[in-house]
């Protein structure tokens, strides 16, 4: 069985990515999101012509990070990240969740296949988060 010889795309590789590893509701919110789009995407195309400029995002917003910087902290405490879900689809799914930064990790990239099987490099991962639901306590 002979495979095809295929090229990786390396022109995204020196570029500075984040990696999070994010709870299963999240990923399927986000999915649904990205889902509806290219669904309304692709409704749109076709209601609109092949010729006509779609208005649907490809690219929907289905969160914000906020990053937050206290200057009279230690420098290893210094900055804080906090993500807020743009809707949740379900009343039990946390909004808000901390994203928790690791300062040692192994070097690694990130990669990725289209549809079409293209191979590419997207990236070195320069912060690595883990998410947990925020809780305002202070």
């Amino acid at each position: 069985m002979a495979e095809e010889a295929k090229n990786l795309e390396t022109a995204r590789a020196d570029r500075s990515v984040w990696l999070m590893k994010c709870p299963t509701v999240v990923s399927r919110a986000w999915q649904e999101a990205a889902t509806a789009a290219a669904s309304s995407s692709s409704s749109s195309d076709a209601a609109a012509g092949a010729n006509s400029n779609s208005n649907a995002n490809p690219n929907p917003v289905v969160a914000k990070v906020i990053v937050s910087l206290d200057p009279l902290r230690s420098e290893d405490q210094q900055l804080q990240f906090k993500m807020e879900m743009a809707q949740t689809g379900n009343g039990n799914t946390p909004k808000s969740y901390s994203l928790n930064m690791f300062k040692d990790f192994v070097p690694m990239c990130v990669f990725s296949e289209s549809n079409q099987g293209k191979l590419s490099c997207e990236g070195k991962v320069g912060h690595k988060f883990d998410m947990e639901p925020h809780s305002d306590k202070n």
